[in-house]
């Protein structure tokens, strides 16, 4: 069972695990899930009725037991190239985006414009991430999606167009009203889901 990134070789071995995504690039910004279509899942929140992104959190969840439960425990926990999340992990960032977006929100309604660096879990984080009890995860995962959902239930109308900066480093600065970080979240949930299904299609940006 693998549980580290990296490939095989010395040169590999001091590549982090950032340093492996970013050669892999994906070719689209990612902030944009908040208010573009996704090339790759099709998928667009931002065009959603705000009133149903709680739903869709709370549905995906339900998505994401029943795979976690069914899927063969090897395949679960392996990282099937360097770089690359195992099923499992997608779980745990999916459940982690989802408490991290909820507490980024409510700061978003008691601060104005409140800067935040980008939710980044270290190697050894993710390496335990292998090791986690399925069952426990999607037992989080639901708990997460009805936090959240609970929150943008709340809402009054000018709350969603809140802002709040993302300051990610070399990676990019990025500004989220409440409404997009909702429906980054969702984005998230669906898009890890075909990732770590496996179903998610190959798309040329």
């Amino acid at each position: 069972m693998s549980t580290g990134f990296g490939g095989s070789g010395e040169q590999a071995q001091h590549k982090t695990l950032d340093d492996l995504r970013r050669e892999r690039g994906e070719g689209w910004q990612w902030a944009r899930a908040q208010t573009d279509e996704c090339p790759q899942c099709g998928l667009h929140p931002g065009a959603m009725e705000r009133a149903c992104l709680g739903g869709q959190l709370i549905d995906l969840a339900g998505s994401w037991r029943a795979f976690l439960l069914s899927a063969d425990d090897t395949s679960l926990r392996t990282n099937p190239a360097p770089g690359v999340f195992s099923p499992i992990q997608y779980g745990a960032h999916v459940r982690d985006i989802q408490r991290v977006y909820g507490d980024r929100i409510l700061l978003m309604l008691r601060e104005e414009n409140p800067v935040f660096p980008q939710f980044n879990p270290d190697e050894e984080a993710w390496g335990a991430y292998n090791q986690l009890d399925r069952g426990a995860l999607a037992d989080d995962i639901a708990a997460q999606a009805r936090r959240l959902a609970g929150i943008l239930d709340e809402l009054q109308p000018d709350d969603w167009s809140r802002t709040m900066t993302r300051d990610g480093g070399g990676d990019g600065v990025y500004q989220f009203t409440v409404a997009g970080l909702a429906s980054y979240a969702v984005h998230e949930s669906h898009h890890h889901l075909l990732d770590a299904n496996g179903t998610l299609q190959p798309t040329d940006f």
